[in-house]
């Protein structure tokens, strides 16, 4: 959720269509399970938005943008 949350709040998903922002959340959380699970796990145990944490987020999303699979 933490990951979903901050997408919206830091733009990234400014330029989805509105029909297509349920596909780019569920897709963006596929692509963070996949590849991330260990950031996910951090914000898990620690649920909190340290820098490390956002970094990690950051990253995720702009992989993930960069696939344009949503």
């Amino acid at each position: 959720m933490a990951l979903s949350i901050y997408a919206v709040n830091s733009g990234y998903m400014d330029k989805v269509e509105l029909k297509q922002v349920v596909a780019f959340e569920a897709a963006l959380q596929a692509f963070a399970h996949t590849g991330y699970q260990s950031m996910l796990d951090a914000i898990n145990s620690a649920p909190k938005l340290s820098r490390e944490n956002e970094a990690a987020m950051k990253k995720c999303i702009e992989d993930f943008v960069a696939t344009g699979t949503y």
